[in-house]
C-alpha cells in the first residue's frame, strides 16, 4: 500500500459556495497547485459577514465549482469559540504551510486566533490582497499590525502591495501581478457581442465593470461621459452603496440614453459578452492597490484606461496596453478619447494578445510555491 502525499498547503479563505474575485483566486491557485504536482486542501467560512455587514444582495454564488478541488467548510469567522477547533482540526492535517487569505481586518482576530495555535512547524502565511483599507475605520491599523505578527511571511497578487507590507514589516515578502484565471469562457466575436447586447456596431463603447463602491471613481466616469455625447457606457456590477446619488448624476446630465445599468452581480458567463463588445474598459479609481478586472480586460483583449495607481498601472505602463490618467474628470475625459482612437485602440488590442500569456496561473503558482517553502525569489 503506497503512503497518502502529505499535505502541501491548507488556503484558508472565500471558496465555493463563496462568490467573487477572491473565492475565483482561491480556487485557481489551488488548481495551478494541485497540476504542478502539491497536495492541497481549502478552508472556507460556515459564517463569513453577518448579515448586517454584507452590503450586497448575497455572498453566495448559485454555479456549481466546476473544479475537482477538496474544499471544507470549516471556519466561523466572527464565533471565537469555534476558532481553537479549526487550528486543532489543522494542526491534524499537517500541512507545510497555512495561507490566510487577508482582505479586511474584519478577520485578524479569526485568524490570529487560529495561527497562534498551530505546531510551530507550520508556517503561517499572508496572502494578502489589501493591506490599508479603502474605506478605513480607527481601529483597522491595530488589527492589521496585530496579523502582521501572526504571520512568518507574506505574499501578494500587486507589487503595490508588496511595498505597503514592507513599510510595515520585516518579514519576506513575495509579490506579482494579479494572474490571468485559465478557465474564463472565450472571448465572444465583437459583433455577435454587440447584437445581444443591441449595440449599434459603428457606437464606441466603454466598460465599468465590477462592484460599485466609493473608492472606485464611478462618479467621475459619469461626469466625463457628458464630454462624448457619442459614446454609451455600460456600467455592469453590484452596487455597495446607496444608487440614488448615481442616478442623479446621469439625470442631472441627461445621460440616460448612453449608459446601461446592469445593478447586479453578472457570472463570467455574461462578463464575456460586455467585455468582448467594448471597446475599452474604464478603471477611474481614486485609490487602488490591484484589480482582477485587469486580469479580465487582459484576457478578453479590452484596451484599458487606469487611474494613476500604483497597483493599476505596472502591467499597463509596461506592456503599453492602454492609457493612464489622473483621478480627475478632464483626465478620464481625455484619457477615453485616447484609448477609443482607432489605430491607438488597434495597437493596444495587439499588445494585450502579445503579452496576457505572461501572466498564467501557472508561472505565479511555482515561483510562489518556491518562496513559500524554499523562501527563495
Amino acid at each position: 500500500m503506497t503512503q497518502e502525499k502529505p499535505l502541501d498547503f491548507l488556503l484558508l479563505g472565500p471558496a465555493a459556495p463563496y462568490r467573487g474575485g477572491i473565492a475565483v483566486t482561491q480556487h485557481a491557485l489551488a488548481k495551478s497547485l494541485t497540476d504542478l504536482g502539491y497536495k492541497v486542501k481549502l478552508f472556507t467560512f460556515t459564517k463569513l459577514y453577518p448579515a448586517l455587514l454584507f452590503p450586497g444582495k448575497t455572498q453566495f454564488t448559485a454555479e456549481p465549482e466546476n473544479q475537482p478541488l477538496s474544499i471544507d467548510r470549516k471556519v466561523h469567522a466572527y464565533h471565537p469559540f469555534q476558532w481553537k477547533s479549526v487550528a486543532k482540526s489543522i494542526n491534524q492535517l499537517h500541512p507545510k504551510a497555512v495561507v490566510f487569505r487577508y482582505w479586511t481586518p474584519f478577520l485578524a482576530p479569526c485568524y490570529n486566533a487560529i495561527a497562534k495555535r498551530l505546531n510551530p512547524s507550520i508556517k503561517k502565511v499572508g496572502w494578502v490582497d489589501n493591506w490599508q483599507a479603502h474605506e478605513p475605520k480607527s481601529w483597522d491599523r491595530f488589527l492589521t499590525q496585530r496579523f502582521e505578527k501572526s504571520m512568518d511571511l507574506f505574499s501578494t497578487l500587486s507589487s503595490a502591495v508588496a511595498k505597503e507590507i514592507k513599510g510595515n514589516s520585516q518579514k519576506k515578502i513575495w509579490g506579482k501581478m494579479h494572474p490571468i484565471e485559465a478557465n474564463l469562457p472565450p472571448k465572444v466575436d465583437q459583433k455577435e457581442a454587440r447584437k445581444k447586447l443591441n449595440l449599434p456596431e459603428d457606437k464606441t463603447a466603454i466598460l465599468f465593470f465590477g462592484l460599485i463602491r466609493p473608492y472606485k471613481g464611478l462618479a467621475l466616469l459619469i461626469e466625463a461621459l457628458k464630454y462624448h455625447p457619442e459614446k454609451h457606457l455600460f456600467i455592469v456590477g453590484e452596487c455597495y452603496e446607496k444608487w440614488r446619488s448615481y442616478q442623479q448624476l446621469i439625470e442631472r446630465y441627461q445621460l440616460e440614453k448612453q449608459i446601461t445599468v446592469v445593478n447586479r452581480f453578472v457570472s463570467y458567463k455574461e462578463a464575456a459578452i460586455y467585455f468582448s463588445a467594448v471597446d475599452a474598459t474604464i478603471l477611474p479609481y481614486t485609490s487602488a492597490t490591484q484589480s482582477g478586472v485587469v486580469a479580465l480586460a487582459y484576457h478578453y483583449e479590452t484596451p484599458l484606461v487606469v487611474t494613476k495607481h500604483p497597483g493599476l498601472i505596472q502591467a499597463v505602463a509596461q506592456d503599453k496596453t492602454g492609457c493612464i490618467c489622473l483621478p480627475e474628470i478632464n483626465d478620464i475625459k481625455e484619457a477615453i478619447t485616447a484609448v477609443t482612437e482607432t489605430a491607438r485602440n488597434k495597437t493596444f488590442r495587439e499588445n494585450l494578445k502579445q503579452t496576457k500569456v505572461n501572466y498564467s496561473w501557472e508561472n505565479y503558482a511555482k515561483e510562489w510555491a518556491n518562496f513559500i517553502l524554499h523562501e527563495e525569489t
